[in-house]
Parts: C-alpha cells; sequence; structure tokens
C-alpha cells in the first residue's frame, strides 16, 4: 500500500518493470520512476575517458546479517526515545515507528546518525497517532538542535513520499498538548487547570488566534492563565521552559487574548459563557462541492465543505458560532472603512469649495450699487 494524493488514501500500487513506474492501482497517477536496466552503457567526461553512466545497484536476496544488527540497533534506539520520554502507545507506537525506520534503511541512513533517523520515525507515529509530542522534545532528550533533527525529519517526509501525506500537512491541535504540559507545569494532574485551559484554547481558535501560530505559544498563554485562576504562581518563565517558548512569544499570545472579547471577562464570567454558549453543528445545506473530496463525488453539507471535512474544521478551529472575524476579514474591513470615510470627507471638502467657489463668482457677476453725486 502507498499514500496516494490524488484519491486521498493509502492505495494499491501497480509496478511497471519495464518503464519503472510505480503507479496507484485505484487512479493510475505515477507515485515513483526508477529507471532500472540491466544492461551498462558507459559516456565520455570531459577529459575523454569513458565512465559507467549511472549506479550499479545491488539485489538483496534474503535478509542479511548486517541489515537484521542494524535493524535491532534503530528498534533499540526508538525504545529508548519511547521510554524516556514516556511516550505512550508501547509496542505498537514502537512497531509504527520501526517499520519507518525499515523503510529508512534502504538510502536514507547512510551518512546519517542512528539516534536521529530513529527520533524522526518515532515523530512521524506519534503525528500519525496523535500524540502529545513535539519535534523540539525530541531534540531536547537528544540533547541536539531542533533545526538538525527537523532537517532530517523533512529528508525523510521526501524519502517516504510523506509530504502530502495528512500526517505531514494537517495542523496540529493545540488542545493535544494541554494535560502533558499542565501535568508537567504542576507535578501532578489537576483536570481543574486542565479544563479551563483547553476552554481558553478554544476560544483562541473561534478568535483566528491559532492561524498561523506554533501550538507551543497558545498552549502556554492558557496554562498561564489557567493556573493563575486556580491560585498557581507560576511566572512566564516557567511557563516559557515547560512549553519550549521564549518569555516574548509567550508575552504576545498573552497581548492577543487580552484584545479578544473574551480577554476582557473575569474568569468566572468567561466560564459561565462557555458553559452556556457550546459548539454547534449546523444543518446540512445544498451547494458546490470544494474540499479534496469534490472528485469522489461527496455531497456537500455546509460551507462549500462535505460532511468529514466540515468536522475535521469545526475541529481544529472550533466552529464558526461566537469569536471574531478572521484578522484578515478585519484589515480589509478596516481599510474599506478608512477608504469609505476618506472620500465622504473629500466629498464634503468638495462641496464646500464649490459653494465658495459660486459664492465668489457671485459677487463679481452682481457688484453693488455705485452712487453718482448731484452736480448742483
Amino acid at each position: 500500500m502507498v499514500y496516494c494524493s490524488h484519491c486521498d488514501d493509502d492505495c494499491p500500487y501497480v509496478k511497471d518493470p519495464d518503464n519503472g513506474f510505480t503507479c496507484c492501482g485505484m487512479c493510475g497517477k505515477v507515485i515513483d520512476q526508477d529507471m532500472y536496466t540491466e544492461e551498462p552503457t558507459f559516456f565520455k567526461d570531459s577529459s575523454g575517458q569513458s565512465r559507467l553512466r549511472g549506479h550499479i545497484i545491488g539485489i538483496a536476496k534474503g535478509g542479511s546479517l548486517s541489515r537484521e544488527r542494524t535493524e535491532e540497533k534503530g528498534r533499540d534506539e526508538i525504545w529508548q526515545i519511547v521510554h524516556g520520554l514516556h511516550v505512550s502507545g508501547g509496542d505498537d507506537i514502537i512497531c509504527t515507528a520501526h517499520n519507518f525506520y525499515k523503510l529508512a534503511l534502504d538510502n536514507f541512513t547512510r551518512g546519517r546518525r542512528t539516534t536521529h533517523v530513529a527520533a524522526s520515525c518515532l515523530y512521524i507515529a506519534c503525528r500519525r497517532s496523535e500524540k502529545p509530542y513535539l519535534l523540539i522534545d525530541f531534540s531536547d532528550y537528544l540533547h541536539i538542535s531542533v533545526y538538525v533533527l527537523g532537517a532530517v525529519f523533512l529528508q525523510l517526509c521526501q524519502v517516504l513520499l510523506l509530504g502530502e501525506h495528512p500526517i505531514v500537512q494537517k495542523l496540529v491541535d493545540p488542545s493535544l498538548f494541554i494535560h502533558r504540559f499542565a501535568e508537567r507545569l504542576l507535578g501532578k494532574r489537576d483536570n481543574a487547570v486542565s479544563d479551563t485551559a483547553l476552554r481558553i484554547v478554544a476560544s483562541m481558535k473561534r478568535d483566528w488566534m491559532q492561524t498561523g501560530r506554533k501550538p507551543s505559544g497558545l498552549c502556554g498563554a492558557a496554562l498561564y492563565i489557567a493556573a493563575l485562576s486556580h491560585g498557581y504562581m507560576y511566572t512566564k518563565a516557567d511557563i516559557a521552559a515547560v512549553v519550549h517558548v521564549c518569555e516574548a512569544t509567550l508575552f504576545k499570545r498573552l497581548i492577543e487574548f487580552e484584545n479578544t472579547d473574551s480577554g476582557s471577562l473575569t474568569i468566572e464570567d468567561f466560564l459561565a459563557k462557555a458553559d452556556e454558549e457550546p459548539v454547534s453543528k449546523c444543518l446540512a445545506k445544498s451547494g458546490e462541492v470544494l474540499c479534496e473530496h469534490k472528485d469522489k463525488g461527496a455531497e456537500h453539507f455546509s460551507h462549500g465543505l462535505c460532511e468529514e471535512c466540515y468536522d475535521n474544521f469545526t475541529e481544529l478551529s472550533g466552529g464558526l458560532e461566537g469569536g471574531a472575524d478572521p484578522p484578515a476579514f478585519q484589515r480589509a474591513e478596516k481599510q474599506r472603512l478608512d477608504a469609505a470615510k476618506r472620500a465622504k470627507e473629500a466629498a464634503v471638502d468638495e462641496a464646500i469649495c464649490e459653494l465658495h467657489n459660486s459664492d465668489f463668482e457671485d459677487n463679481i457677476m452682481s457688484p453693488g450699487k455705485v452712487t453718482v453725486p448731484e452736480h448742483t
């Protein structure tokens, strides 16, 4: 099974040995192309010497002892990271990450550290299973730069043809990390703080604060407000150390939340309002399907989306009920109102100028009467 971006699903594949194509068995899209030939060809380089064109690829017949040792080494590295970060899932998450690692053994591990590849494979498995772990958690555990590990992760996604897969493309929901960050901050599980932080994150979603931002900053701001509201006196530095953001980023998220309608409420009013206004699901409406399932015969549900895409949008954004308008719409509306105001002022100024000009012309065309003295 391979992932096909056109079908948006894991589909069976068909290989063409003559042309080296790997095609989707459902729609026929060419997913990969590897040109192999049993007849070597030669070419002349700039010095006039004949050289072999291409590379020699060895085809392994059966598993070798060296490969088995390499696979076991990768599994041990994955096991250590899982237990070091306390990743839930047990053998299932380890087996999923190990399967990715075995795929990477073919042409990706050469020249790279085993720990980096194993961490990248485990991060892909966590994204697939929606585990509350960020890439910086793995880099902190391995004591390496997050940019180094991020480069390995992106290169691995290209090799495994995951660049267009929902595992990579789907946005990360900040709500996944609240319980883990709260437990790390408080040193214990406190459902009251976690529930309050989740409601704050939901309010941030409705106010479009999530758009274009990493989930760590939103989680940090929500945890800071929730902890203070329940009597925990933590500083911004304590929160920043838990969620892996700097204090300046945390301060910006707090200012942005303060500028929303929910930011002006007390915590009691905010919780009461959150209980009174649950996210409601709209009814199906007729219209044209514009989402990614438009070529699959999906029925329209609402706002140009099918029901599955609408449910995903509602879960990620908090729904369309309540909250502020999108920032882009607010900027466009402000520009429109400013332009209308300037046009109105210009029209008033022009009318006043025309009135003054008309009065001046009337004074010129109708001069006052001149009296001529009489001669006696």
